[in-house]
């Protein structure tokens, strides 16, 4: 698996709560000069104010704010805002303060005066902990930075989710059918060890993925891919734990967990081989305290540990270490490119721009509406104002007067013109196709519509190797798993194709044509797998043979 820095530019959104209008400026200006967005509150009610009103990524607390305390507001921001970043600045510095601080919520602590350097090393550790993943999730689910503040009366603020179009389009695409698992009835070469069978040829020895199958189909697999492939596309990345179903009798599971709430720990080879792997969640009691849960896997054990915070890197073992049959540590990393980003992290800004083009486009439009009317050559009288609102009519004008409406110009056409150049650059950007567009659609038939989509395959592509990888790999340990358990013979993952099928509408009769003019000279399984109703080739061949036994003997 690849290092990531997540120490890249991120823009953060800050408040400043300080009682110092000097401390308050010097502080908004450093961070400005630093591509950071600022707000500042000058007591703890406006601190209050300020973040209900808005969403805050960090947030610098004054301990000492006037006659008020600043440690008595940490809890109440954390309970209206859970993912902020409180950082604690004071001049009354000493171990005691920061480590009540940190204990009531508080992500870090530097005392006055602070320098530039220690700033820069806090907003470091905010871009980390904080940053990418969460901005990335934001964009997805629609929660634009121009939605914050509030926007004034007269203001008009829109967006529109490209960001959920890119990522959505791209995963039906490729994971709209579920995947199939194609594979040899026979292995050839020397059979493993035990699992020579009888009727066949030295050498060959049968394989069979029913079991295996099966665990799938209980927990309806295709859901959990989809949802492993949303995360790779909005994040960059996907983490899959494989665990024991609670049944009577259990039998392997697999979940998508938050790339937040993981991490998967290898070596330093090139081959990265896996050494453990942490997965953790933030619970509450039945008494409303917080705490984290945390488990360990290791390739043959699973231990859970609990903490009142991750930050004091406290952790306390609950209950017995549990041995599991998976062969291997049971978390799986899938990367969604080679760089590990997500489908839209690169046009982020183009979607800002075509948001906020959109927005000041309904804006000028609503303030359009707002005309002025003007009267040239008279002057209204007491109760001709209301006249004219009511009658739309008014009468007794001077024969040279005259009234006109006062608009605003508005050029449509050149804010059109500009919006379709977004699009375009969005799409190019991302090789997604542009469903609305009216060249798209014109010609959609044959090897016109396999060219209009030669980007989206170039991209699929490339995530249908990456993701490869990871379903391999977890086909070897529910294989491992099944294989102790005495319900499988082992399977080699040579032996086992992963077929996706793209999400293409289907020239029905060309493809029974072709399967039906290969008959012969491909192999039954093969041919099947290419029809789009047939999700299980290997049943289906089974099932033709049962058929055809059964009219063989009716013949008899």
């Amino acid at each position: 698996m690849e290092t990531i820095d997540f120490r890249e530019e991120t823009e953060l959104n800050i408040l400043i709560v300080d009682d110092e209008m000097n401390i308050r400026k010097t502080l908004s200006l450093w961070l400005k000069s630093h591509g950071h967005q600022t707000r500042q509150a000058g007591s703890a009610s406006a601190a209050r104010e300020e973040n209900g009103a808005n969403k805050f990524d960090l947030l610098f607390l004054d301990l000492r704010l006037g006659a008020e305390n600043g440690l008595e507001l940490i809890p109440a921001l954390l309970a209206d805002s859970p993912w902020l970043k409180i950082v604690v600045m004071t001049a009354y510095s000493s171990i005691d303060t920061a480590v009540q601080a940190m204990k009531l919520g508080a992500f870090d602590y530097i005392a006055k005066p602070f320098t530039p350097e220690q700033i820069d090393l806090v907003i470091q550790k905010a871009e980390q902990a904080n940053g990418r993943y969460t901005r990335l999730e934001r964009y997805y689910r629609g929660d634009y930075p121009l939605l914050y503040p509030r926007p004034e009366a007269e203001e008009v603020r829109v967006y529109i989710n490209y960001a959920k179009y890119v990522v959505d389009i791209a995963l039906g695409y490729y994971l709209g059918q579920p995947v199939k698992y194609d594979h040899n009835p026979t292995r050839r070469g020397a059979a493993l060890p035990g699992w020579q069978e009888e009727g066949l040829p030295v050498g060959e020895s049968a394989i069979d993925l029913a079991p295996l199958l099966r665990c799938y189909d209980c927990q309806h697999i295709s859901q959990t891919d989809l949802e492993i492939g949303r995360s790779m596309g909005v994040m960059g990345e996907g983490l899959e734990l494989c665990y024991a179903s609670s049944d009577a009798h259990p039998y392997p599971k697999s979940a998508s967990i938050d790339p937040r709430n993981g991490i998967l720990v290898c070596d330093t080879t090139v081959e990265h081989r896996k050494l453990c792997a942490l997965i953790w969640e933030k619970r509450e009691t039945t008494q409303r305290v917080p705490y984290y849960a945390l488990t360990l896997y290791t390739d043959r054990t699973e231990r859970d540990y609990r903490s009142d915070s991750l930050k004091n890197a406290i952790f306390h073992q609950v209950g017995e270490t549990r041995e599991h049959f998976f062969g291997a540590v049971p978390v799986i990393d899938y990367g969604n490119n080679r760089e590990r980003q997500g489908d839209f992290e690169q046009i982020t800004s183009l979607i800002d721009a075509y948001n906020g083009l959109m927005s000041s486009r309904l804006t000028d439009k609503k303030k359009f509406v707002d005309a002025l009317l003007v009267f040239f050559g008279m002057t209204l009288r007491d109760g001709d104002e209301a006249k004219l609102a009511q009658e739309k009519f008014l009468d007794g004008a001077p024969l040279d007067a005259r009234a006109e409406y006062i608009q605003k110009t508005f050029d449509e056409q050149s804010v059109q013109v500009l919006a379709d150049a977004l699009v375009r650059e969005m799409h190019k950007m991302t090789l997604t196709v542009d469903m609305s567009d009216e060249k798209f659609a014109g010609n959609s038939s044959g090897q016109a519509l396999k060219l209009k989509l030669l980007t989206m395959e170039l991209l699929v592509k490339g995530k249908m190797r990456q993701m490869e990888q990871g379903l391999k790999e977890r086909f070897q340990l529910y294989n491992h798993w099944l294989v102790t358990m005495g319900e499988m013979k082992p399977v080699g993952i040579e032996d086992v194709d992963v077929v996706f099928t793209v999400n293409l509408p289907v020239n029905e009769g060309e493809v029974v044509d072709m399967v039906a003019r290969l008959q012969g000279i491909v192999d039954d399984q093969t041919l099947l797998s290419q029809l789009w109703f047939v999700s299980d080739p290997k049943e289906a061949v089974d099932n033709l043979r049962r058929q055809k036994a059964l009219e063989n003997g009716k013949e008899q």
